[in-house]
């Protein structure tokens, strides 16, 4: 059975209070004492990360970035929804990704990021864990390693250009995840020769959805994800 949990929360004026007070060493944790468990599960958790890659503490700033965003990212994604009361409405509180990051595992966004307050607190969209979480979540193909295989040979750039990249409506789930599906299947050499497939295309696709909503394409949301792609495969 699913364990219950009240989601705290810590907005942007008190975020960026503790964040002032730290000073240049790894930060320590300020969580209210109910969420100890949720902080060694998800301290638990990243070292496990490290381990399967093979990599120090010091290394993740410098080594395998996106490998570390991605194994974390779905640890994350995991574990978060292992507790009932976990939804995606909480998830899209950016009050509860602040709390995340400044109070219950900041060590752990600073091992990544250093002191940069952008990835705790100050821009909703490019707070770590919560661009990590919502990259595999706009990503999902219904299973943990089907969704790492898809996303295996990406780069942090393909992550920004998903998740940054949120419409005046929200995220398009259904057609993200067909769209993450396509390029999964592109393979490592035509992703590395260009690199700038993925952001091109989702410019391309701002570009449209001010005038066609990729659900309601007539020939279906694969032929419109795969029309995206193919417009610069003539190139």
């Amino acid at each position: 059975m699913k364990k219950q949990m009240i989601w705290n929360q810590l907005n942007k004026k008190d975020a960026e209070i503790i964040f002032s007070e730290w000073n240049e060493d790894r930060p320590l944790p300020s969580h209210e004492p109910s969420d100890g468990e949720l902080r060694e599960l998800l301290i638990n958790d990243f070292q496990s990360v490290l381990d399967d890659l093979g990599l120090e503490e010091e290394d993740v700033s410098s080594k395998q970035n996106y490998r570390v965003d991605l194994e974390f990212g779905l640890k994350l994604y995991e574990r978060l929804f292992s507790f009932q009361s976990f939804s995606i409405r909480t998830a899209s509180d950016n009050d509860f990704w602040r709390y995340l990051s400044v109070s219950v595992i900041p060590d752990i966004v600073f091992l990544r990021w250093g002191l940069n307050e952008s990835r705790y607190w100050k821009e909703p969209r490019r707070i770590w864990l919560r661009t990590i979480f919502w990259y595999i979540h706009l990503s999902w193909q219904g299973s943990l390693e089907e969704t790492r295989r898809i996303l295996y040979d990406n780069s942090t750039d393909d992550i920004v250009q998903l998740v940054e990249r949120i419409g005046s409506n929200g995220y398009r789930e259904k057609f993200s995840r067909a769209l993450m599906k396509y390029y999964g299947s592109y393979d490592k050499e035509n992703k590395s020769r260009g690199q700038s497939v993925f952001r091109k295309v989702m410019k391309l696709n701002t570009a449209k959805v001010e005038t066609i909503e990729p659900e309601l394409y007539a020939e279906g949301e694969e032929i419109y994800v795969r029309e995206l792609f193919e417009y610069f495969e003539q190139e």
